[in-house]
């Protein structure tokens, strides 16, 4: 008997049972779905917000500090000034509030970096000035006037390096250049916008 004949004399002769066979196959997905909706609704664990707080407990906070940097031959390379800062000693982590950074690069006025707030890490090899940022550099006898407005700013400190992936507008007498990103080693007095960069040129009257 070929096996659609043989399926369908099976069927035919078991049609007491085809209610009950549909009532077992439809338990069975019932409780398969079941469980399947039941694990989607168990949330992943989550650390209690008591031992979040314990973990990010500071070993010690400052206010209205300074803080000094030098390289290996001892010379001056920055300088941090800010209104509070506070260390976690677990995280490797130093938040700052009003940070005031000053780049002494080897001739030429230094750079002024300030923001609203700031953040170190990795030893303060690392950092990130927060929120509005402005960057500005008296005009020298060596050097140019430079003044930079932009937002979130990555450090090197000690490379003297910062960059944006922010608007940026760098602007002097007679000057405003307006960009996305920037980035520079301000200690060689390298700056730059990255992309759609636009720019205004006054000349003066004859």
């Amino acid at each position: 008997m070929p096996a659609t004949a043989a399926w369908r004399t099976f069927w035919q002769n078991t049609g007491m049972n085809r209610r009950w066979l549909f009532r077992i196959v439809a338990g069975t997905l019932i409780a398969v779905v079941g469980w399947w909706v039941l694990d989607e609704d168990v949330p992943e664990p989550v650390e209690a917000p008591e031992a979040l707080d314990r973990e990010r407990q500071p070993d010690y906070f400052v206010e209205r500090f300074i803080l000094n940097a030098t390289d290996e031959r001892g010379v001056h390379t920055y300088r941090l000034h800010g209104d509070s800062m506070t260390h976690f000693h677990g995280d490797d982590l130093w938040l700052v509030n009003l940070p005031w950074l000053i780049f002494y690069p080897e001739s030429g006025a230094p750079w002024h970096l300030r923001s609203e707030r700031g953040r170190a890490w990795n030893g303060v090899t690392e950092a990130m000035l927060e929120g509005e940022v402005t960057i500005r550099r008296e005009a020298t006898a060596h050097n140019l006037e430079a003044n930079v407005d932009t937002s979130e700013v990555y450090l090197r400190p000690a490379s003297q390096y910062a960059e944006t992936d922010e608007f940026a507008v760098y602007y002097r007498d007679g000057v405003r250049l307006s960009g996305i990103g920037a980035r520079g080693y301000l200690g060689r007095e390298e700056l730059e916008l990255l992309s759609e960069v636009r720019g205004v040129y006054e000349t003066s009257g004859q």
